[in-house]
């Protein structure tokens, strides 16, 4: 009986090392339709960007073509062939950015002026940061319904100013369509 106990213990150890191990800092949550047969996805090809319209994502053509870039390295890696020509997709990859400004305020008790509880009023410190909240959204299209049949959807707060050609923000945009991507198809 204590053997099994051990054994049980040492496995829920090494299922939760594993665990801690393979998470990412991206937790997207993902949907799709289960009336699709993605076992005969084979090639994709990612559309264009909307530049112009009401919904235009505000950033330069060269970050777009460095997030095109990371979404089609992973999905070669996942072993997809990402085409040019939308005749020879079996599926559209659409992504959107969507940025919205957020204020977070904390506030913090803190000792007196003498360092010590009783010795004088408390005093409470108000914390005000602005940043920008970013929800990346990708979208698998099937070309003969036009229509979404699998979406990615995360969040995460964006860096003031990234240096959007360093190795830091590669890894970042490489570390993002990984994680995007993950449950892509669906099992």
């Amino acid at each position: 009986m204590i053997k099994r106990s051990l054994r049980t213990l040492g496995a829920l150890t090494v299922l939760a090392l594993v665990s801690a191990c393979s998470t990412t800092a991206f937790e997207p949550t993902m949907d799709f339709d289960d009336n699709f047969d993605f076992s005969d996805v084979k090639s994709i090809a990612l559309q264009p960007v909307d530049r112009v319209g009401m919904g235009a994502i505000k950033i330069s053509d060269m970050q777009v073509s460095r997030i095109d870039g990371a979404l089609a390295d992973e999905l070669t890696r996942r072993g997809f062939k990402v085409v040019d020509d939308n005749a020879d997709a079996d599926l559209y990859l659409t992504w959107h950015l969507v940025t919205e400004e957020r204020t977070d305020v904390r506030s913090y008790n803190s000792m007196s002026y003498y360092n010590c509880w009783r010795c004088g009023p408390s005093v409470s410190d108000v914390s005000v940061r602005q940043y920008t909240q970013g929800t990346f959204i990708v979208d698998m299209i099937d070309p003969e319904r036009s229509r979404s049949v699998w979406r990615s959807v995360l969040e995460s707060r964006l860096q003031s100013n990234p240096d959007p050609a360093s190795a830091e923000s590669a890894a970042r945009r490489a570390e993002a369509a990984q994680a995007i991507l993950a449950e892509f198809p669906p099992k």
